[in-house]
């Protein structure tokens, strides 16, 4: 009897052992072939996606604009040790835009274990599974992960992402150069063609932002923020003459909060028109300034009209702009003196829609109010709409920030957070994404940057992939806008228009919105 609950003993220690051993490494050969290919920025490479034919990579940018491809790897039997490396791109007349030019990621996946809510037949998540989506700088100096040397499982891909930032006095003509993978598996190469046309997109965006960051506060992080031409609407004193000159910070949010949101409906006194003044003055650089105040108050059972009123009292008498999440309400479009109580109007495709409907934004906009579009979540009522959801195909986050914010009149963005995960409950970002609301899990929700201190960057971030689109989209806008102010709409007729025609019509094929952009960048170049 001792003998047999020995052995029976031993038995569940041993199975204990083993459940709580690591997994076993996949066998990788490393004298197996390898695959190669090159794609655009708006295809989103699954890990078990098929390999597609080797071409050249083809892109093509204004002078002072970022242009992204994607060089994907993989091998039937794993790849090993394997490198990226881009040469200089080499133009006209001896022309050339270096590598530092060039800015190589690695792309890391993330799990979607249950996907984001969908009420659209046409627009929706593309289901559970594994993104690409956190990137990871091959200069990050690495830790819990790194971007190369990386090793491939046999099967999958794994795909490199690259930024390549045309300088502001770039040659325009036809670029040339190589992208080169190693490994122990052995080389492969392939060619880069780069089109820089013959005009230039300003350092300072004209689309105006306000993502916030919740967990990194710094300025390491503004900084990322900025180079995707997003604005932190929060900066340091010191530090606003820099942002604004040398890196394109176009609006400033003072960030006093009057604590009043959906949760709340209630607000704090106002701000003294004195630290008003004074936080304003500091940060004095020739932009925009604003306070963004209130938040989603429509759901109140009390309008908070007085506090509104309060408030707007002491912003207007130290000349700061009032940025709220409000419907424009008939008793906001007058502070008693013709102008309205809200001088930017945050609002979503169901605000939005309203808003036409009844007419003030019509009359919001005759007195001289802005609008800023923003989502959050997944409205019930306007599910048509573009999502910032992670696993929601990659025209949605680009065409919202471009074609259909500059058809529909929007003049900026908002995000409610740039960076947002909840140490609370434990969350990792690197391998949980989801965002909770009423128990449901809204994936990349507020997380468009990845905490940087997990590749040995603590105290800045990295950006995803979704940054990258919201980029492009940015940048799209700058096309129109610049096309409309030199009168070539006419050129490409309804072109425009078609991309975007409403929250309901916009369009999700990812070629024919890369065509648009191409036919308005050639009406640019031509100039005539």
């Amino acid at each position: 009897m001792q003998s047999r609950q020995l052995r029976l003993l031993l038995l569940f220690s041993l199975l204990g052992l083993l459940t709580a051993c690591p997994a076993p490494a996949v066998s990788i050969d490393p004298l197996g072939p390898m695959q190669v290919w090159a794609t655009g920025s708006l295809e989103r490479v699954r890990p078990e996606d098929p390999a597609q034919p080797s071409q050249p990579i083809e892109i093509l940018a204004a002078r002072g604009e970022t242009e992204s491809f994607q060089i994907v790897l993989t091998g039937p039997k794993g790849v090993k040790a394997a490198r990226l490396e881009v040469s200089n791109l080499h133009g006209p007349n001896g022309a050339t835009i270096g590598k530092e030019n060039l800015t190589l990621y690695r792309q890391h996946y993330v799990e979607v274990r249950e996907p984001s809510p969908s009420l659209d037949a046409a627009n929706r998540s593309q289901g559970a599974g594994w993104y690409p989506d956190a990137l990871i700088p091959f200069d990050a100096p690495g830790g819990r992960f790194r971007a190369i040397p990386v090793d491939v499982n046999p099967g999958r891909n794994q795909p490199f992402w690259v930024d390549v930032t045309v300088p502001h006095n770039a040659t325009p003509g036809l670029y040339t150069g190589i992208y080169r993978v190693t490994a122990q598996n052995g080389t492969i190469e392939g060619q880069i063609r780069l089109t820089v046309w013959n005009f230039e997109l300003p350092q300072r965006p004209s689309l105006l932002s306000f993502v916030p960051l919740w967990n990194t506060r710094t300025k390491a992080a503004r900084l990322e923020l900025l180079r995707h031409r997003l604005m932190p609407g929060r900066v340091e004193p010191g530090e606003v003459r820099e942002l604004v000159n040398d890196h394109g910070l176009n609006s400033i949010d003072l960030g006093f909060w009057s604590g009043a949101n959906a949760q709340t409906c209630r607000a704090k006194p106002a701000p003294s028109v004195a630290e008003l003044v004074a936080a304003r003055s500091a940060r004095e650089a020739g932009v925009p300034i604003y306070n963004f105040a209130f938040d989603e108050l429509d759901v109140c059972p009390n309008d908070l009209l007085p506090e509104i009123r309060a408030w707007v009292a002491n912003l207007r008498a130290a000349n700061v702009l009032h940025l709220s999440t409000l419907f424009p309400r008939r008793e906001l479009l007058d502070d008693g003196n013709g102008r309205p109580l809200v001088d930017i109007f945050a609002i979503n495709a169901e605000m939005y829609e309203e808003a036409r409907r009844t007419g003030l934004w019509e009359a919001a906009k005759a007195r001289g109010s802005s609008f800023w579009f923003y989502t959050a979540l997944l409205n019930r009522d306007t599910p048509f709409a573009p999502q910032w959801l992670l696993d929601y195909s990659p025209t949605n986050w680009r065409i919202s920030t471009g074609f259909l914010a500059y058809n529909l009149g929007f003049s900026g963005i908002l995000g409610w957070a740039a960076d947002f995960y909840d140490p609370r409950r434990g969350q990792d970002p690197w391998s949980d994404v989801r965002y909770f609301n009423a128990g449901r899990a809204f994936n990349g929700e507020g997380l468009w940057f990845y905490p940087g201190r997990e590749v040995g960057l603590p105290g800045s971030m990295v950006p995803s992939i979704r940054a990258k689109w919201l980029r492009d989209g940015i940048e799209d806008y700058e096309y129109l806008r610049l096309l409309h102010q030199r009168g070539l709409d006419q050129r490409v007729g309804s072109l425009a228009v078609q991309m975007a025609r409403s929250f309901r019509d916009w369009q999700r094929n990812p070629a024919e919105l890369e065509a648009a952009r191409k036919r308005i960048g050639e009406v640019l170049h031509q100039g005539r």
